[in-house]
C-alpha cells in the first residue's frame, strides 16, 4: 500500500512588479495612400503603393523590481519641555545692631531734710530771791 506524506513547505518567489517606464520607440505602420501614374497612354490606373510613416509611440516597459512596503507608524512620545518661570520672592535680611536693655533699678534714698519748726516754749524766769533760814 502507498502511504502519502504532507509536509508543509515555504517557498520564496519573487513576483515582478509591473512599472512603467517610458521609451520612445520607433513604429514604422504602413499607410496605403494611392499613386498616380503617367503613361503616355490617357489611361489613369490607381495604383496601390505602401509606403512608410514614422509615428512616435510610448510602450510601456516592465522592469521586475522588489516591492519594499511602507507603512506609516504614528508613536506618540512625550518630550520634556525645559520652561522657566519667574517668581518674585521676598527674601528677609538679617541686619545686625546692638540693643539696648535698660533694667528698671528702684533705690529708696532717705534724704534727711532740715525743717523748720516753730514753738512756743514756756521758759520759767528765775528770779533772785533771798531767803532766810531761821535758826
Amino acid at each position: 500500500q502507498e502511504r502519502l506524506v504532507q509536509q508543509m513547505v515555504e517557498q520564496v518567489v519573487e513576483v515582478p512588479v509591473p512599472m512603467t517606464q517610458e521609451e520612445i520607440v520607433h513604429v514604422p505602420t504602413i499607410i496605403q495612400k494611392t499613386r498616380q501614374r503617367h503613361v503616355q497612354v490617357e489611361d489613369v490606373v490607381d495604383v496601390h503603393v505602401p509606403q512608410m510613416q514614422q509615428e512616435i509611440v510610448h510602450v510601456p516597459k516592465i522592469i521586475a523590481q522588489e516591492r519594499l512596503v511602507q507603512q506609516m507608524v504614528e508613536q506618540v512620545v512625550e518630550v520634556p519641555v525645559p520652561m522657566t518661570q519667574e517668581e518674585i520672592v521676598h527674601v528677609p535680611t538679617i541686619i545686625q545692631k546692638t540693643r539696648q536693655r535698660h533694667v528698671q533699678v528702684e533705690d529708696v534714698v532717705d534724704v534727711h531734710v532740715p525743717q523748720m519748726q516753730q514753738e512756743i516754749v514756756h521758759v520759767p524766769k528765775i528770779i533772785a530771791q533771798e531767803r532766810l533760814v531761821q535758826q
